[in-house]
């Protein structure tokens, strides 16, 4: 239906901003244009049953005594009467609407009243009514997990086997192999070069790679030879605590080939280095 300035009920509602008005019409409109509308007796008996079910509910679980939610048909139907039901214009239209409810030949009065199977869903006065939507729960505060402790793996230990690797510290722009430093005090390089990280590697490796100079710094180790001699004299006679390994026990240790340094070097060739390890193991 349409006003006198020709708009309908739901343009109204819709120019309004009432959106529950323009919800509810839309579904009248539905309604309206669906090709099989239900029994307008169905219509009355439903919504009789709605506003009256509590009442109606009452009345007849006096007459149910076994309290199973079931009665005989005169009987609901007597009571329904007393509350003034609409009666249909075809008195055998009841059959049909208590067959629908029908269990162990007796009524469900309790279902009947619900009006589910009266008619379809769409038409229910329920429909109509506003929903309320349920609480939302409280959101859960996520609790910060401790951060994992990455794993790491325990410092690796240089073994005692192991020699430090002879580095030639110099700037290799002034001085190279062709080119050396007239006199030791010339090459400054210290002064202002990072001396790089000290390096340790096996005395096998060594002599095969024919590093003379490592091999003679592990036997004849200045350094180590000084804090010993400082070491025995400040003790004056006492104890004094020995390197891991002295210059003997280096010479005689095995790598992971079960070979000795000496071996190694006589497999080289290398006489030099040979003697030099016999004298000093």
């Amino acid at each position: 239906m349409k006003n006198k300035e020709n708009k309908t009920a739901r343009a109204i509602a819709k120019e309004q901003g009432n959106k529950p008005v323009v919800k509810a019409c839309k579904k009248a409109e539905s309604f309206s244009k669906a090709k099989t509308k239900p029994d307008p007796w169905l219509l009355a008996l439903h919504d009789f049953c709605y506003v009256r079910d509590q009442q109606l509910y009452e009345d007849l679980s006096l007459h149910d005594h076994n309290q199973n939610g079931l009665l005989p048909a005169a009987v609901f139907l007597e009571t329904m009467r007393e509350h003034g039901v609409p009666e249909p214009e075809d008195p055998s239209a009841w059959n049909e609407v208590l067959a629908n409810h029908t269990v162990e030949k007796q009524i469900q009065y309790n279902v009947l009243l619900g009006g589910r199977k009266i008619v379809s869903k769409k038409y229910h006065m329920a429909s109509f009514e506003p929903k309320f939507k349920k609480a939302k729960k409280p959101k859960k505060v996520k609790v910060k997990q401790p951060p994992i402790p990455i794993c790491l793996l325990p410092p690796v230990a240089v073994p005692d086997t192991f020699v430090p690797l002879h580095f030639t510290f110099t700037d290799f722009s002034r001085f190279d192999r062709d080119h050396p430093p007239v006199h030791p005090l010339q090459d400054d390089s210290a002064w202002y070069m990072e001396r790089p990280a000290r390096t340790k590697i096996p005395l096998t490796t060594a002599l095969r790679q024919h590093d003379k100079q490592t091999v003679v710094n592990a036997v004849y180790d200045a350094d180590q030879q000084r804090e010993m001699a400082e070491a025995e004299a400040e003790a004056g006679g006492g104890v004094v605590r020995k390197p891991p390994l002295s210059m003997s026990a280096q010479v005689n240790a095995v790598d992971t080939f079960v070979k000795t340094p000496l071996v190694v070097a006589a497999a080289m060739g290398n006489l030099e280095l040979v003697k030099l390890l016999v004298e000093s193991g």
